[in-house]
């Protein structure tokens, strides 16, 4: 593989899991190189960054570049792809600006605010000729490919029941406080919620209906629980943006097959069979980061490679998907009928 030179742009709290992909790949070897980072806000390279997932630790930006204008850093760095890290409201603008300077485009989750203007960036995509990959990132998380392994595979047989939620507090970190301002986040269900409603799709197709309720706070669709009516079964997701600012963020599933059930719970997969001992599944120690990044570049390199894990147009359907539950939410719960 030849090397791929990548910027980033944003360095707010998700980009610090992003760097650390970056790191993986000098450490192995991967010509999949980090040259420049540029946020608007220099003192994002210096602070500690609080999420949801912990503090960042200090950052190493040996042989990187580091930026506060996008175009100072356009000018004097070469670069074939941009890592977008920004918040959710700019991912379009800034998509669509990089994909029309020639570049191929890793942006983060969700892909914006709507499915129009997601359509809109695939379009600009294929109109240049350049990659799109959405931070769809559960569909490279190694306790989430264990259970699609576990479905494809019916081991356990067929799938009567789904259970999966994903609770956090109020994020208060993001710049000028971008979460807690609905048109800007999305709100739980679009931020947050987007994750399951995603891996929903991935693990089992889409839908037949859907249905939502949800409580709306600071934000609209701050908490959201979530039905999904497939044929044989129904999976239910909760999102929640309403826990105690002291509260540890909390993510995991319960499926429960014809002949066990198998739970997330912290970092452990456990199997619960009907017959026989409990174990733990060992599942590999992969970034999930990392291993999206790499699809991506990789697709760069070599023009054989398709991107069938993650494409974007996958991921504009994610959005879709959320704007049916919240308008089943705004209207009562209803049961939403899928073409």
């Amino acid at each position: 593989m030849r090397e791929i030179k990548v910027a980033m742009l944003g360095f707010g709290g998700i980009a610090k899991s992003h760097k650390k992909a970056y790191e993986i790949f000098e450490a192995e070897g991967t010509p999949i190189k980090l040259v420049a980072i540029c946020d608007i806000n220099g003192e994002q390279f210096t602070k500690s960054q609080k999420t949801n997932l912990g503090t960042a630790k200090k950052v190493n930006f040996d042989g990187i570049n580091l930026y506060t204008d996008l175009e100072e850093m356009m000018a004097k760095e070469e670069f074939e792809m941009i890592d977008i890290c920004l918040p959710t409201y700019l991912h379009k603008e800034y998509t669509l600006k990089m994909l029309r300077a020639g570049k191929n485009v890793m942006c983060e989750k969700p892909m914006f605010l709507n499915s129009e203007d997601c359509k809109e960036m695939i379009d600009t995509a294929n109109e240049c000729g350049k990659k799109l990959m959405i931070g769809q990132c559960l569909r490279f998380e190694p306790q989430y490919l264990c259970l699609k392994e576990l479905i494809d595979n019916k081991k356990y047989g067929e799938v009567k029941q789904v259970s999966m939620e994903r609770l956090s507090a109020l994020p208060t970190w993001g710049f000028e406080n971008w979460f807690t301002v609905t048109e800007k986040s999305g709100g739980c269900a679009l931020d947050l919620h987007v994750h399951d409603v995603d891996m929903l799709r991935f693990l089992f197709g889409e839908p037949e209906k859907v249905s939502a309720v949800a409580v709306d706070d600071v934000t609209r669709w701050q908490y959201i629980n979530s039905r999904f009516y497939y044929k044989n079964f129904t999976a239910i997701a909760t999102g929640s943006w309403t826990e105690s600012a002291t509260t540890p963020f909390k993510a995991g599933y319960r499926v429960r097959f014809e002949k066990a059930s198998v739970v997330l719970e912290g970092s452990k997969v456990t199997v619960y069979p009907d017959e026989g001992e409990i174990y733990d599944i060992e599942y590999a120690n992969k970034n999930r980061m990392a291993e999206e990044i790499r699809l991506i570049a990789t697709s760069i390199a070599d023009s054989s490679v398709v991107n069938t894990s993650n494409p974007p147009e996958s991921a504009m359907k994610t959005v879709e998907l959320v704007e049916k539950l919240c308008e089943s939410a705004d209207n009562g719960g209803i049961i939403i009928e899928l073409n």
